[in-house]
């Protein structure tokens, strides 16, 4: 899955919007970043910079930001794919002393700053003045969708198999709740917004009482794991609140997460309970890091609302 993360804070090096240095660039979000990450050793040729996970997977990062970032996972699946907010404008990948990977921007256009981390992918965009644009959207592209989470987080999907249960999915990437702060320290208003396969992340910096530049963060976490997840709707979730799951299981089928589902049953019976019992109504589902019982595995259920839930 996915991290992406934006940072910035007072005392923090000083660049010209015009023509941002690389290696200030990396140095001041280093600087400013609340979690030290450590870049993972990587492999540079003329066209990207390949890291590779401790557990397996791989990330690539184009140089040409147009080529964005590529993800396979543990398994050798190929993951997310993601393009970088304003990649038409900026300039080719430097790698920094740091190991992250900085796209120069200019007065009009931010500049953007990749790290790859064992256990996350740190996206960094430093605005430098108000006549910069509010909105960065990062697409995961064809099949994916993405889905804003309760706590203002993200996940994006790719529909899985087709199950009398409904679709399984799976989760390729999980994005941080968003936050953007400014060169003084200071909060700036940040959300999410999700249409089809892009999430957006909104910036409110513009006439706004800010001190330039502010950091803008999304964070990927975990990207050489895809989880897999199955959703129930309303009249399910009533049906495993009063049966269980050996009342449902006639019924119908989680497909390639039924052994998941026959391990977790006594789980998705009691969140079904509390998923009937909540007002607004909500409804059950169970999420796993594989959908067979594999060494490792780790699943876990709760309830949520929107969606199918209806």
């Amino acid at each position: 899955m996915v991290v992406l993360t934006a940072v910035f804070a007072g005392g923090t090096p000083a660049y010209a919007s015009t023509d941002a240095d690389p290696q200030d660039v990396a140095a001041a979000v280093s600087e400013a970043a609340p979690t030290d990450l450590a870049a993972l050793p990587a492999q540079q040729s003329q066209d990207e910079v390949i890291s590779t996970f401790n557990e397996g997977g791989t990330a690539s990062v184009g140089i040409d930001p147009l080529a964005g970032l590529t993800f396979t996972t543990d398994s050798g699946e190929q993951g997310a794919t993601m393009t970088i907010p304003g990649a038409d404008s900026l300039s080719d990948g430097v790698v920094a002393e740091d190991g992250s990977v900085t796209y120069a921007g200019n007065a009009h256009v931010p500049s953007v700053n990749v790290l790859t981390a064992e256990d996350a992918v740190r996206i960094s965009t430093v605005i430098t003045s108000g006549g910069q644009t509010e909105n960065f959207d990062y697409d995961f592209g064809a099949g994916a969708t993405v889905e804003i989470q309760e706590d203002g987080s993200a996940l994006v999907l790719r529909d899985g198999e087709a199950t009398s249960a409904g679709t399984s999915e799976q989760i390729v990437a999980d994005i941080d709740t968003p936050w953007a702060t400014d060169a003084a320290g200071a909060a700036v208003e940040t959300y999410y917004v999700a249409d089809g396969s892009v999430l957006t992340q909104v910036v409110k910096h513009q006439g706004a009482d800010v001190a330039y530049p502010v950091v803008a963060d999304p964070s990927y976490d975990q990207p050489n794991i895809i989880q897999h997840r199955i959703r129930f709707n309303r009249a399910e979730t009533a049906t495993i609140a009063t049966g269980g799951w050996g009342g449902v299981i006639g019924s119908f089928t989680c497909g390639i997460m039924a052994p998941v589902c026959a391990l977790a049953s006594g789980a998705l019976a009691y969140n079904a309970g509390v998923a009937q019992n909540s007002n607004p109504k909500r409804c059950v589902q169970v999420t796993a890091t594989s959908p067979g019982i594999t060494p490792g595995i780790i699943w876990w259920v709760d309830t949520y609302a929107g969606g199918p839930c209806r």
